[in-house]
């Protein structure tokens, strides 16, 4: 048996509480002309009182979630007392009807409404009536016409319940929508946070490292050859320049001054010009085929790779010999660095170098493209960067 609920559950429909409402009036309409038409009898008023005591003490049951199986029996006792002292309590089953459809199983209330139709007609007839087939027939109309419209507020009901319960899932799941909005949110901020860290060790370690490493070198090499002082301490100041410009550059994302007012071969030429006057490498440059105009992103990712393998050429490979080529394909554009220096291991992954190699890959593969480095001890070494230009044209 289900609980007694004189009200709607919270999140019904405005025209179920009009329904329960109507509920409560009919009964206490029905009940109070029986006790008006009953003869007015001390014992029919104070059995009529004590029905409807009953009745609202169901509200103080439903507010404690007690079951509403004694309530009800109760309540269909005081109604079988009061039918057989007053023919007139007979219509108040038609209220009852609908306190059975509300309270018990379907099953077991289609029962109980035909044993209180049966009692109706029984009480009807037993006190005297001068129309028997009306007696009859009018709590057999109201029985079902009871009876349907309770099983319209039951279903009524369950889909109040059907649509409460899928707000709150509704409610939930926006609630969770939420959550992983401000969770992506937050892996974005990380991944943004992340990809400029390493955006700015690459820029630093193809130029401002760089440019420390040819200081030192120039410091180094004055101090052991002892020769003119202030052409030294110029190409110093020259050099620790060019890497304040530099620097500003990489904090606010600008592309290298190299490209400023040249192309790129331009640009590779004039780092090799500086590379061959201060450590007396032979550089050369070669450019084949016809230059395409290309982003630039490609600009910079070439010329920062190209910085990256020639510094490491400057500092470790103690090479007498280097040469950059530049090719333009219809397919790719590629840059080689080859030296003749002392080499180094190249796992089988093709990985090696430390950091530069690494920060080399990553530029280019950024871009699409990819870098290869061959070494070996004793044999210089040889980084190819291609990057494809087909998706430009």
């Amino acid at each position: 048996m289900q609980t007694v609920r004189p009200h709607p559950p919270e999140g019904t429909v405005p025209v179920l509480r009009a329904m329960q409402l109507g509920q409560h009036a009919l009964f206490v309409l029905l009940l109070l002309v029986g006790a008006l038409r009953g003869g007015g009898s001390a014992g029919v008023l104070v059995l009529a009182g004590a029905e409807f005591a009953w009745y609202v003490s169901g509200l103080w049951f439903a507010r404690r979630g007690s079951r509403g199986g004694i309530w009800l029996a109760v309540l269909l006792a005081g109604w079988l007392a009061l039918v057989s002292l007053a023919p007139d309590f007979v219509w108040l089953a038609f209220a009852l009807f609908f306190l059975c459809f509300h309270l018990l199983p379907t099953v077991a209330a289609i029962a109980a409404t035909a044993a209180l139709t049966a009692v109706a007609i029984v009480a009807s007839v037993g006190h005297g009536t001068a129309n028997p087939t009306a007696a009859v027939l009018g709590p057999l109309f109201g029985a079902l016409v009871a009876s349907g419209t309770a099983l319209i507020y039951r279903q009524l009901v369950r889909d109040a319940e059907q649509r409460d319960a899928l707000l709150t899932e509704l409610t939930e799941a926006h609630r969770e929508l939420l959550d992983a909005q401000d969770e992506l949110v937050r892996l974005q901020r990380e991944t943004g946070a992340t990809a400029e860290r390493a955006r700015l060790a690459r820029d630093i370690h193809d130029t401002l490292a760089q440019g420390f490493s040819s200081i030192l070198l120039l410091a180094r090499a004055g101090l052991r050859s002892g020769g003119d002082t202030a052409a030294l301490l110029g190409r110093i100041e020259e050099t620790a320049g060019r890497n304040l410009v530099e620097a500003r550059r990489v904090v606010d994302k600008l592309r290298p001054s190299e490209l400023d007012d040249a192309p790129l071969a331009a640009a590779l030429g004039r780092i090799l010009d500086r590379m061959r006057g201060d450590t007396g490498i032979d550089a050369e440059l070669r450019v084949d085929g016809e230059p395409l105009p290309l982003p630039t992103g490609f600009d910079v990712a070439l010329l920062r790779v190209a910085q990256s393998a020639l510094a490491n050429v400057r500092l470790h490979a103690r090479a007498r010999r280097v040469r950059v080529t530049l090719a333009y394909t219809p397919d790719e554009v590629r840059l080689d660095v080859v030296d003749d220096g002392t080499g180094f291991e190249v796992d089988a992954a093709g990985a090696g170098g430390g950091f530069g190699l690494t920060a080399m890959r990553d530029r280019l593969a950024e871009l699409g493209g990819a870098v290869v480095v061959e070494s070996a001890p004793g044999d210089g070494t040889a980084v190819a960067a291609t990057l494809p230009v087909r998706m430009l044209s």
